[in-house]
């Protein structure tokens, strides 16, 4: 545990501040300047996340400063730290060498590293999940304290995030996994998800217009939700990322037209489907695991029929693997070896990159390129999400004027905010502005790209910063 507990932390320390914030980190940061009830009450009404991770990056801030490695520190810590859990409940199943080579791929592989470099919910979600997975394990073989440490740890789970639900029924998934002299009675089992889920009820009632509107959304938006979702590719992409889901993209064109991205993405589904589905045909598991740890990899997936969710969702998916894949280290020695290295070789690659691959825009430089090049009386005008006013006050090192039309209120409700069409904005500012240059900068949140809403005008400047960031200067 000490020479993985290492490696995983010093993984998500090396260039930790290299990425450039996204826009949800930004979010976090604004809360972090707030007072401890003012962020509450902020974080309460214009997000749909529970607070606690948001009191953990402040707290973060307030040891390291708000530099991108401050505000990213301890989120860091937390899940560097989950490589413990992950060894203890793989090594309890099958044996040490399982477990180490289990907690090894927790340690270096893209996806679970570039959990810990951001400064945002589902890194923290993930490591109380694994944490909540192992002690509860225990907590069903009958140890009072683990019992009494699970409802500890789940209700930090639930004052994280809505997801953390999901966690907890994989988490029971475990109890039927227990041989049946060696786990607690079926009431005793009950008293943590219904404690659980009584402390989670007025949550959930609190939140329940923001889901609401955040189904909304997704409708307008072409996004139908329930069981038609599961007839894409989308959870099978989701799925096949869980080792490399730190630099893959998700299956597309894109990924189809980038040979050496498709022989990773080959490679890394190749090992997912090795470590997860194999030992359930190849004796590699008891029989009691065999009838029912298919479900944990299961339940998961019902958050599609209500949502769209990323792999970082999704994450709750490794307390199975960590159990599936220490079963396939202990009878197949050399394989923890060889997929550990795997991660390695795509992790190089993960640390060059100047953003994080589940979000392509590159605030810092696109902020630094405007700056460069802008004159005195120049505005910017800045799209994308809730919080591009943040992300542009971050990163500004002038007193440039910019606007931030849909970001300039970045805690208030979205039913409370006025519908923004881009381009007659633009126009406005071009023909009655003032001002002798409009620049635009773009972080694609929903809105194409600075083509599609430069009506008649064209570029004086324009430069694609990264995959989802673009930066033009129009003429007039």
């Amino acid at each position: 545990m000490v020479v993985l507990s290492v490696i995983s932390l010093l993984a998500r320390l090396l260039f930790l501040g290299s990425k450039s914030l996204w826009i949800d980190e930004c979010l976090a940061w604004g809360a972090t300047r707030m007072t401890w009830p003012d962020m509450f009450t902020a974080v309460a009404a214009g997000t749909p996340h529970p607070p606690f991770a948001f009191v953990l990056i402040k707290l973060s801030s307030l040891l390291a400063g708000d530099s991108e490695f401050g505000l990213r520190l301890l989120v860091a810590v937390a899940v560097s730290s989950a490589v413990v859990p992950v060894f203890r409940l793989a090594s309890r199943r099958t044996t040490v060498q399982g477990g180490f080579w289990a907690g090894m791929i927790w340690a270096v592989s893209p996806f679970a590293v570039s959990l810990g470099q951001e400064a945002w919910v589902y890194g923290v979600n993930a490591a109380i999940s694994l944490w909540f997975a192992d002690i509860a394990d225990l907590a069903w073989r009958g140890s009072k304290k683990a019992l009494t440490g699970s409802l500890v740890l789940g209700i930090f789970g639930i004052l994280t995030q809505h997801i953390f639900v999901i966690s907890v029924a994989v988490s029971c998934v475990l109890y039927l996994t227990v041989s049946k002299e060696k786990r607690i009675p079926l009431r005793r089992f009950l008293i943590v998800p219904g404690i659980l889920a009584v402390f989670y009820a007025p949550i959930i009632l609190y939140f329940s217009h923001q889901f609401s509107l955040r189904n909304s959304r997704m409708v307008s938006a072409g996004m139908y939700l329930g069981f038609s979702r599961f007839s894409g590719v989308l959870p099978a992409s989701q799925f096949f990322r869980l080792l490399a889901g730190g630099i893959l993209p998700e299956i597309s064109e894109n990924l189809l037209e980038r040979p050496r991205m498709l022989a990773v993405f080959a490679v890394n589904a190749f090992a997912v489907l090795f470590l997860t589905i194999r030992p359930f045909f190849a004796g590699m598991l008891r029989l009691v695991e065999r009838k029912y740890l298919w479900l944990a990899l299961l339940i998961p997936f019902s958050l599609f029929l209500a949502d769209e969710p990323g792999i970082r969702q999704l994450s709750v998916l490794w307390i199975p693997l960590s159990i599936t894949s220490a079963a396939v280290f202990s009878k197949l020695r050399w394989s923890g070896a060889v997929v550990s290295a795997i991660c390695i070789l795509v992790l190089v690659p993960y640390y060059s990159m100047k953003t994080f691959p589940y979000h392509r825009s590159n605030w810092r430089e696109a902020v630094a390129t405007v700056e460069s090049l802008a004159e005195p009386d120049d505005i910017v005008v800045v799209f994308g999400g809730k919080s591009t006013s943040l992300a542009w006050e971050y990163y500004s090192e002038t007193d440039m004027d910019y606007l931030t039309p849909s970001g300039n209120l970045p805690f208030v409700p979205d039913r409370e905010r006025d519908r923004v069409f881009p381009e007659q904005l633009l126009d406005s500012l071009l023909e009655n502005g003032g001002h002798s240059q409009v620049w635009v900068v773009l972080d694609v949140w929903g809105i194409p790209s600075i083509q599609s809403i430069r009506g008649s005008h064209s570029f004086e400047f324009y430069r694609r910063i990264s995959e989802h960031m673009e930066v033009a200067l129009l003429d007039e």
